[in-house]
């Protein structure tokens, strides 16, 4: 069976129950513009409406998370006009940008006189029709493991549905930068780069403190090469990476992980694979202790799906707090919404063996954005530090190499109970050009964040000398003034400050002067299921649970207690790879 559910009907998933509701009448017509602040800065939409109802919405401005949140949007704006209601689901893994996105249509109808009380009622859920269906393998996830297994199932002739929760493919995989690890590639050995598998073990042991699952390490090493050859030629997956030609142990997939998936999910589809998106697998059939599908529900509908082989790649749990160990909590979460650890409560029955799942990746340098979620800021703090930027604790005094190594700074953040990053007008420019430059933010989001009234997040200030800006901070200025004066002493010398940083430019003794507080993140989880190297499920005993497999951050062990740039998209790849073989291989038996 051979199906392809089309990107243009994705939002048809979102309909369910009896029907369109009644359209509210007496409104004015006309296009009505509203906005609202969503996950990474404000949606600006126009909706048209005529004396009875929306004809249409158009989204005028957004920057949204690509392939999440920004694909989220035109699924909600084709549900509601369907529906004629605002009151339509959101898109799962995008619930602050469903919930702005609902904030301004609801503000834009209000402006033209519709009756709110028809146009925010629910739409009801009708009874589940039961669907029974059948394949070779059944993939649930479609994140970059799970569109990589799935793909390369259907290029060795397998039929194949993957089963995706919510309503656009990606994942954590969209919100990666697709730095990819290439060990072992065509790419890497026609560019030049000295490298091998066992450096790779070596070297990813070393970065996650000899915590990780050191054969789970191997299997990665020894085919990420292969897998990557695939990922980039012509007659395998064929998603475009950028090359400059020049020695490189890492390539960064084009449109980063957004980009990458929404490649392989094309290739999938047009490959003849069959994409079920709004409908989260439920639970494992087990028939005799093998693995024999999947239930599922969807589009109306209650899926039994019977499979020869399941491949479980649903992703981590960092967003799901009763998997998260409390010690992380102190922190800002910034990954996917939808990582519950949905595969974890799946396979609870089957006695499957869980490691490491007392660690999550976390890293420092991060801000808080409006939304309450953490954000990254590597393509910020770089250029500040390069132009003089500092950061300081809540006692006003600095405490750490900030270019230094990322691990030991953020051992270093834990010391403290907050830290604000100190900038000149050159390091404050330098940090937003970074930033935007990535699309993180947009300077008229900065230009909010200044204002004196503005108490959300992120904490960003501004002030004329260093003294006023500690006292918006509520930390010591005499301190402040203390640490920018060895600051610039040190960099007077050109010697290593007492934190081993070699200062080359010092902050300027003129204001204005910013300051932003900085954050730890949290985001992957490093535990999961554990596998062997046919990519099966393990079970407490190391048995192999027959009939079920597992690729990406559903596998526990990879990274350690940190992950190692590159390699967790990388594993993405390579294990989806890997495992859409192996099970083709295993259903032709």
């Amino acid at each position: 069976m051979r199906r392809i559910v089309a990107w243009l009907l994705v939002s048809m998933m979102l309909i369910v129950g009896c029907g369109a509701l009644a359209a509210a009448d007496g409104m004015t017509p006309g296009t009505y513009s509203a906005s609202a602040q969503g996950f990474h800065g404000e949606i600006r939409l126009d909706v048209t409406v005529d004396d009875g109802k929306i004809t249409g919405i158009e989204i005028v401005e957004q920057s949204e998370t690509e392939g999440i949140g920004e694909a989220a949007l035109p699924v909600l704006a084709d549900a509601v006009v369907a529906n004629q209601t605002v009151g339509v689901d959101s898109v799962s893994g995008a619930t602050i940008t469903s919930e702005a996105f609902k904030a301004a249509v609801t503000d834009a109808l209000t402006q033209a006189g519709a009756d709110m009380t028809k146009m925010t009622a629910a739409v009801e859920a009708g009874e589940l029709e039961d669907v029974t269906l059948e394949t070779d393998i059944v993939v649930v996830g479609a994140g970059a493991a799970g569109l990589s297994a799935g793909l390369s199932a259907v290029q060795n002739g397998r039929n194949v549905i993957v089963l995706e929760k919510t309503g656009v493919v990606g994942g954590a995989s969209a919100m990666a930068g697709a730095g990819t690890m290439a060990t072992g590639s065509v790419w890497q050995k026609e560019d030049g780069y000295e490298d091998s598998p066992e450096q790779l073990v070596e070297d990813m042991m070393e970065n996650g403190h000899n915590k990780n699952d050191r054969a789970t390490v191997e299997l990665f090493a020894n085919t990420i090469g292969e897998a990557f050859d695939w990922l980039v030629s012509e007659d395998g997956a064929a998603v475009p990476y950028q090359r400059s030609g020049e020695p490189a142990r890492t390539y960064s997939g084009v449109g980063r992980g957004a980009g990458v998936c929404k490649s392989l999910s094309e290739k999938y589809t047009a490959e003849g694979g069959t994409l079920m998106l709004n409908t989260p697998a439920t639970e494992l059939i087990v028939t005799d202790g093998v693995v024999t599908g999947v239930k599922a529900e969807g589009n109306g509908k209650a899926y039994t799906i019977s499979a020869k082989a399941v491949i479980l790649a649903s992703g981590g749990y960092g967003a799901n707090d009763e998997l998260v160990p409390d010690e992380y909590k102190a922190f800002v979460y910034a990954g996917h919404a939808g990582a519950q650890g949905d595969a974890i409560a799946m396979v609870k029955e089957l006695d499957a063996e869980l490691i490491s799942m007392e660690l999550i990746n976390t890293q420092p340098n991060s801000m808080i954005l409006p939304s309450g979620l953490g954000q990254y800021c590597n393509p910020g703090v770089a250029k500040a530090y390069a132009a003089g930027g500092f950061m300081v604790n809540q006692d006003g005094v600095r405490f750490f190499n900030e270019s230094g190594n990322a691990w030991d700074l953020m051992q270093a953040m834990k010391q403290n109970t907050a830290q604000y990053l100190i900038m000149d007008q050159d390091a404050f420019d330098g940090f937003n050009a970074g930033m935007t430059g990535s699309a993180i933010y947009s300077m008229e989001d900065v230009e909010a964040w200044l204002e004196d009234d503005y108490d959300g997040q992120p904490v960003m200030k501004t002030a004329a000398t260093l003294e006023e800006l500690a006292g918006k901070l509520g930390i010591p200025a005499d301190a402040v003034a203390a640490s920018a004066a060895a600051f610039n002493e040190a960099a007077a010398k050109g010697e290593p400050d007492e934190f081993g940083r070699t200062i080359r430019v010092a902050q300027s003794e003129e204001g204005p002067y910013y300051a932003l507080q900085m954050h730890i993140r949290y985001y992957a989880s490093l535990g999961g299921l554990h596998i062997n190297d046919g990519m099966q499920v393990l079970n407490t005993k190391q048995e192999a649970i027959p009939g079920l497999y597992a690729a990406g951050e559903v596998v526990g062990g990879l990274e350690g207690d940190v992950y190692m740039g590159a390699t967790l998209f990388g594993w993405a790849i390579a294990s989806g790879y890997n495992a859409g073989n192996i099970a083709s291989a295993a259903v032709a038996e």
